[in-house]
């Protein structure tokens, strides 16, 4: 059964900075530059949600597909 969750409310420019770096995911080649973007990025949106909810780092993956 799939998790269902809230969506988030982040400031423009949080959402602008997590565009630009799902952008930055995709273009990159290496793997675990990759993975440093999407650890990076988690972090960024762990500071606009809810207490008690943390995105997992396979969840910020899968929105940059």
């Amino acid at each position: 059964m799939p998790i269902t969750r809230k969506p988030l409310e982040i400031p423009p420019e949080i959402a602008r900075q997590f565009a630009a770096d799902m952008r930055a995911y995709r273009a990159e080649q290496d793997d675990i530059r990759r993975d440093r973007i999407a650890v990076g990025t988690r972090h960024m949106l762990l500071e606009h949600m809810t207490a008690g909810t943390k995105p997992r780092l396979s969840e910020v993956k899968s929105y940059s597909s």
